[in-house]
């Protein structure tokens, strides 16, 4: 049966960021075995549903869901779609949870104060325990305090600020792809009254397209 990578993001009105994740596919594909194709879920082309509709019976495709947490997105429109296929699929699971990704963000990210593990946030209850797992984590290895906040439950803001008040001077990790709508609302939850400091977010660079070839390497072995 012939094998197919297929990675999702959910897609960008700055197409930028959209030019910027079919050019880390298109050099994955150069360097990887197995095909890698790249889509959208909204805001760019190709859609995923126009993909998974060309690709019959004898192709196994690997969905890579560039997703931090499991939200409407993947538990519904990505697993919708998927259900529909005409071919076997595979969905791995959102970033949060992929035990690769935690180590990625821990060599990429040097966190020396207490810090605040940020995302746009989902409904799910496995969402938010996923996210404290990987704030852990990153704890675990840095020996500061942390927090978890997510812009779409209540009182993220009162959290943020009260965190900030006890410990002075923290830093803000983003889990989202490029300085966009998230990011900057994210940035807006901290309090002006204290040294804080937020990370640059994931982009579609070297770093993360090694993360990525990685992960397709070991699931070309599998």
């Amino acid at each position: 049966m012939k094998k197919i990578k297929l990675l999702v993001y959910h897609g960008s009105r700055d197409e930028t960021k959209n030019k910027s994740f079919l050019e880390m596919v298109n050099r994955l594909q150069a360097k990887a075995q197995d095909p890698v194709l790249g889509c959208f879920l909204e805001f760019g082309s190709p859609l995923l549903e126009n993909v998974m509709a060309g690709y019959p019976q004898d192709y196994e495709v690997t969905v890579i869901p560039l997703f931090f947490l499991k939200g409407k997105h993947y538990e519904g429109d990505l697993k919708d779609v998927a259900s529909q296929a005409d071919s076997p699929v595979n969905i791995l699971p959102p970033l949060v949870e992929e035990d690769h990704f935690i180590r990625f963000i821990q060599q990429s990210y040097d966190i020396k104060e207490p810090f605040i593990l940020a995302a746009h946030g989902s409904a799910h209850f496995e969402a938010k325990q996923a996210l404290c797992a990987m704030a852990k984590r990153l704890a675990d290895k840095s020996g500061m305090p942390w927090l978890v906040v997510m812009l779409a439950e209540d009182g993220a803001k009162e959290k943020l600020v009260n965190f900030q008040e006890e410990y002075g001077s923290v830093t803000m990790l983003p889990l989202t792809f490029g300085k966009g709508k998230v990011y900057y609302e994210l940035k807006s939850l901290a309090s002006s009254n204290t040294n804080f400091h937020i990370m640059d977010p994931l982009s579609f660079n070297q770093s993360i397209e090694r993360y990525i070839l990685n992960k397709i390497v070991i699931l070309e072995g599998s």
